[in-house]
């Protein structure tokens, strides 16, 4: 028996035993590899928890201790503006990674791109909007706290804290850029390989 009717043999038995994935099982691995890259642009498990530990915080607060109606007024605020931001965030993150068994693969994937592509346009648009806003929204808070509370300023609240939130700011901007990218191109790999399956 020469070599090469070794090999053949062996390639014949090897090609008998594989089983190849199916078309579902492959939509599987797809999905799941695409919704673990989604997940880095939305932030994570703590994220989460120190949101609900917040609003927490801020509905016991308003319950539970004597206060003016001012500081009544300012909570209600913070909780509005972080209740529904935080309800409109898990939405997002809940319409991108759902899949519909069914759906094809290709055309889940090419929505996806669509949209980081439209949010990504949107930030590069207007970020420093939304972020300016949100500093004011921050700094405009901390500002009314002290003034109901009667906090005399100093350099920690003067200086200190708006720098903070500053750099805060500026970190989650650029993460959130990288990530956006770093997402938008896995997601367009995978869809290249589909267009090989």
């Amino acid at each position: 028996m020469e070599t090469n009717d070794i090999k053949n043999i062996w390639n014949e038995g090897a090609e008998k035993n594989i089983n190849p994935y199916s078309e579902e099982e492959l939509s599987k691995i797809i999905v799941k590899s695409a919704r673990k890259s989604i997940m880095a642009i939305y932030p994570g498990t703590i994220f989460r928890l120190v949101v609900i530990a917040i609003i927490v915080y801020i509905v016991a607060r308003m319950i539970l201790t004597n206060q003016n109606l001012e500081m009544k007024l300012l909570d209600t605020c913070a909780l509005i503006i972080l209740s529904i931001s935080y309800f409109i965030w898990e939405r997002s993150a809940y319409k991108m990674r759902k899949f519909t068994n069914g759906k094809p693969i290709k055309e889940w994937l090419e929505y996806r791109i669509k949209e980081l592509e439209k949010g990504i346009n949107f930030n590069t648009k207007y970020n420093w909007a939304i972020y300016g806003c949100s500093f004011l929204c921050a700094i405009g808070y901390y500002v009314f706290y002290q003034i109901i509370t009667n906090i005399k300023p100093n350099i920690l609240s003067v200086i200190v804290i708006p720098i903070g939130i500053i750099i805060y700011l500026l970190i989650v901007r650029y993460r959130l850029n990288q990530n956006y990218r770093k997402t938008l191109e896995e997601l367009k790999d995978l869809y290249k390989q589909c267009d090989c399956l």
